[in-house]
């Protein structure tokens, strides 16, 4: 939770705890409709199995790509739209 929502600040903490929250629903509900999409049925321990690989990959990403988390991406998109109008 903490790696994900960035590691050193509260609002990270909140981030990657409401993340962990809403991804399993949130996947929950989109990979069945995916598979009636595509025409396959997933069960439910397909969806288990694919909430555990996606939490790894995100954690790895994190950790590569961005170690300061969602906190710092939040941070980033506050300061780009406090100049969005006149940007310099």
């Amino acid at each position: 939770m903490v790696i994900i929502g960035g590691m050193g600040s509260i609002m990270g903490s909140f981030f990657g705890a409401g993340f962990i929250v809403v991804l399993p629903i949130f996947l929950n509900q989109f990979l069945p409709f995916v598979g009636g999409l595509v025409g396959i049925q997933i069960s439910t321990a397909g969806i288990a199995h694919a909430e555990l690989i996606i939490f790894g990959a995100l954690i790895v990403w994190f950790l590569i790509v961005e170690p300061h988390g969602l906190a710092k991406l939040w941070s980033i998109g506050k300061q780009k739209l406090r100049l969005w109008p006149f940007p310099h």
